[in-house]
């Protein structure tokens, strides 16, 4: 066990080293199993300011566009999601801490990007339509309406999207849609039998199946979006 971790040891100051070599200075990920929530967001707060500074130094971006996807998707659809895992759903929930009150889902989804960084009118945006907070997150970005898609055709879609993280609004709901590169998952706050917070896979999710209308918008390929949040 002792070899093992002085093996794992060796193996992360080697990569650090070629990185620094080679003239990349990615973040390192942001969580460590025991981290608090605090904490995590605080480690999020400086790599999103490590993202900043690389915007400003590289001569070519489109690898930093990858890193910053690929940064989105583990943080929001995983380590932050960990956190919130299990908060109860209400329909006027609006709390900041994870398992402490309630959240309902417009709440969630403006939560969870406050704590990634991004900067916006919460109250505003979370009592809105859902379809009206894509809008001003995704300025310019056309909004996709897949109401008119089979629902494999939508779970399709999404998956054919690539990794990513996108926002999906329905009839009265709204939530995370995460593309991890393996497989696709829903990240929301249900409100069926007041489940609460729950990342589920979109193929059996009976909040998304059961909505008439599917807007979507992507987070991670909007460049402006991005660029709103790094120099925050």
């Amino acid at each position: 066990m002792r070899l093992l971790l002085l093996l794992l040891i060796a193996g992360l100051c080697l990569s650090r080293c070629t990185n620094q070599q080679q003239g990349t200075a990615i973040p390192m990920p942001a969580t460590m199993p025991a981290r608090s929530y605090t904490d995590l967001k605080a480690a999020i707060d400086s790599d999103r300011e490590a993202f900043g500074q690389l915007y400003r130094s590289a001569a070519r971006r489109e690898k930093l566009w990858i890193q910053v996807k690929d940064y989105w998707v583990r943080m929001l659809g995983r380590d932050l999601y960990e956190q919130w895992n299990g908060t109860p759903w209400d329909f006027n929930g609006t709390t900041r801490v994870p398992h402490e009150g309630t959240i309902a889902c417009g709440y969630f989804v403006t939560g969870l990007l406050l704590d990634m960084g991004y900067p916006l009118d919460r109250v505003k945006l979370s009592t809105c339509a859902s379809l009206t907070m894509m809008k001003a997150l995704t300025r310019g970005q056309r909004v996709l309406n897949a109401s008119y898609l089979s629902y494999a055709g939508f779970c399709a879609t999404i998956r054919d999207a690539g990794k990513g993280i996108f926002i999906v609004g329905l009839d009265y709901h709204t939530g995370f849609l995460v593309n991890d590169g393996t497989d696709t998952w829903f990240l929301h706050s249900n409100y069926i039998n007041r489940a609460g917070v729950v990342k589920e896979k979109m193929a059996v999710s009976a909040a998304l199946r059961a909505s008439r209308t599917r807007f979507v918008v992507s987070l991670t390929s909007d460049t402006a979006f991005l660029l709103r949040w790094m120099k925050n």
